[in-house]
């Protein structure tokens, strides 16, 4: 079985011999135009290989020729001879393989690729530069450690125009490094697009108070995310609040007056002409820093106080959805003026009446997004018309991490999170969606605590990537892909270990296997470390209970050395994985972040030891009995 991620969309075993890479190879790069990032990727995946590049024609190709058989005169001459465009306009097409009336399968289709595997021969055809680059990916993922690459044919294209994953900068988040070096992983499972939002980790340089001291990301920062996304065949969506959750602005003295009301720590006055400068100017510093983003998103979610002072109550007859529409239209003026399209989360307008939702600017998408219950494509499927109605386009959020009734989660609660994903893409796909985000924050809203790591969701990520680029993917095989993609665990190992298991499995069963990781390991390993917490804090041994029972029987021995037990069992074991999560984190965070997120986790158990336990007498060398 082949464990690809994503799975192609058509996937054919042909007889003969494996191709060999460990004989040294040749390659022929033809392209319609002049594409260098085409060549680097090329000889960083065969680093040493010889590569002969032209361009002419129509359409991409590249072809790998085993050093065994020819000269390499005559491969070089074949491979600049054999990659000129047939007339259904893929690089290449007709000398082998593959019927034209298949090939037309691929007309149309941007992104898509024709990839063949022969003993003596590899061949990857694309309309385009991206096509050709994933064609690259799948063919990587196709050779074994041995370096071989069995005889196939693989026709593969995206359901999705715009695949994207998602960086929330508010809370704990990685490392600027590693930010970088995840868009190129994300490309890996042909991932096209980030939708990032920075809040107070931008560099403002109007408002520079709006920037967080310590972690925003500086300007050389900001450029070598932009040079990675663009190498890497990925474009950034910039996400730049516009109304609620604001309340890095909204903290401030100098903009403490421009909220909705006192209380709301978060949500702007529409009716201020000062709110509408403020926001403007950060939207045109977030587009000057994005100058190849097509859209700029205007977040514009959870206004929850909407006309409740005086001055909007007036101005809008005290109608909400005439308030958020007319401040929204504003803004899409603005930005579309500016040559971007404006993208909203579309909860303010779920039900909206359809005398004021007409109103709405249809220059403009509505991001929906809804990451639980069972009826997800009926509920998608309403909003979508009444937008659509409208001229307005629509894309999807799924979430890969989400408030799940669980702040404190470490990691994502995956029952809720592989069915909101499946769902989604059966919603997708009925409703014909161009872009499909995996929303991955990293907590409530700015002032609350971390949800998890970053690093512990890449099992919902990739399943989201599977799914956004073939709909109808086997989800069934995939965690047995994604530990052999990802961790390098054969599946045949996993289920000789574990027995049987489900793709909501994971996070129960990779702390299990985390000696048998080979690749990743330092992400199991956090994982790991999450588990061991959980299980020394485990609600069965909440601690609340045995001091109720001590309250209830005061001076007597059994009770107090059941009270005692539980305490030196929780707090041992809190103890012992403290050290260690700090030490896993700190692979991933700044010192000081990976703190704040250790603090979160440990705070109420430190307050419990200094307010309750030591006023007790309760401490780790207590003798035996009271």
């Amino acid at each position: 079985m082949y464990h690809l991620l994503p799975e192609p969309q058509q996937l054919k075993l042909e007889d003969g011999s494996a191709f060999q890479i460990n004989d040294g190879v040749w390659l022929s790069l033809m392209m319609e135009q002049e594409e260098p990032r085409l060549e680097r990727h090329c000889r960083r995946a065969f680093p040493g290989a010889k590569l002969a590049s032209s361009t002419e024609g129509s359409g991409y190709s590249l072809l790998l020729h085993s050093a065994a058989g020819t000269s390499a005169g005559e491969r070089l001459q074949k491979g600049a001879s054999g990659g000129g465009s047939g007339e259904n306009g893929i690089a290449g097409a007709g000398p082998v393989g593959v019927p034209e009336a298949e090939l037309s399968l691929l007309e149309g289709r941007k992104e898509s690729y024709l990839l063949e595997v022969s003993e003596h021969r590899v061949r990857i055809r694309a309309t385009d530069a991206a096509g050709l680059y994933y064609g690259l990916q799948t063919l990587l993922q196709l050779r074994n450690p041995q370096g071989e690459i069995a005889a196939v044919t693989i026709m593969d294209w995206p359901d999705t125009r715009l695949r994207a994953m998602n960086y929330d900068l508010r809370q704990t988040f990685s490392k600027p490094e590693l930010l970088v070096r995840y868009l190129a992983d994300f490309s890996n499972y042909k991932i096209n697009a980030v939708l990032i939002e920075y809040e107070d980790k931008f560099p403002f340089r109007k408002y520079p108070e709006l920037t967080h001291p310590q972690h925003a990301l500086n300007p050389e920062q900001l450029e070598a995310l932009h040079d990675a996304a663009k190498e890497h065949f990925i474009e950034i969506i910039p996400l730049q609040q516009s109304f609620g959750h604001l309340e890095y602005v909204l903290r401030h003295d100098r903009w403490r007056h421009l909220r909705e009301t006192e209380s709301s720590t978060g949500e702007i006055c529409p009716s201020r002409p000062e709110s509408y400068q403020l926001i403007t100017d950060l939207l045109e510093e977030m587009m000057e820093a994005h100058p190849d983003s097509p859209y700029i998103h205007l977040g514009c979610d959870e206004v929850y106080s909407l006309c409740e002072c005086a001055q909007c109550r007036e101005a809008f007859g005290g109608i909400r959805e005439r308030a958020f529409i007319a401040f929204l239209n504003r803004l899409i003026e603005f930005t579309s003026s500016r040559g971007r399209t404006p993208v909203f989360w579309h909860d303010m307008l779920d039900k909206c009446p359809p005398e004021e939702l007409a109103k709405l600017d249809p220059r403009s998408v509505a991001m929906i997004w809804i990451y639980n219950g069972r009826n997800i494509e009926a509920e998608v499927s309403g909003l979508a018309d009444k937008f659509r109605a409208l001229g307005i386009e629509v894309m999807g959020a799924p979430a890969v991490r989400s408030f799940d009734s669980a702040e404190h989660q470490n990691y994502p609660v995956l029952d809720n999170r592989t069915d909101n994903l499946r769902q989604w893409a059966e919603a997708a796909g009925r409703l014909h969606l161009d872009c499909v985000v995996a929303t991955n924050w990293t907590g409530p809203f700015s002032l609350g605590v971390p949800y998890g790591i970053f690093e512990t969701t890449w099992y919902p990520m990739l399943l989201h990537a599977e799914l956004a680029w073939n709909r109808k993917a086997d989800t069934e095989t995939f965690i047995d892909r994604f530990l052999e993609r990802f961790h390098g665990i054969p599946a045949g190992k996993a289920h000789e270990l574990q027995g049987r298991y489900r793709l909501e499995d994971y996070y129960n069963l990779i702390w299990k296997l985390v000696d048998e990781v080979r690749l990743n390991k330092d992400s199991a390993g956090l994982i790991a470390v999450m588990h061991d917490f959980e299980d020394a804090t485990d609600r069965s041994r909440a601690i609340h209970k045995y001091v109720y029972r001590w309250e209830m029987y005061p001076g007597d021995e059994a009770e107090w050395q059941s009270l005692l037990n539980s305490y030196r069992h929780n707090r041992c074991g809190r103890e012992a994985v403290r050290p260690r999560m700090t030490a896993a984190l700190e692979q991933y965070q700044s010192p000081d972040m990976a703190a704040h997120f250790v603090s979160s986790r440990f705070f109420l158990h430190d307050y419990l030891e200094r307010t309750l336990y030591h006023v007790m007498g309760l401490h780790l060398d207590h003798p035996a009995t009271s």
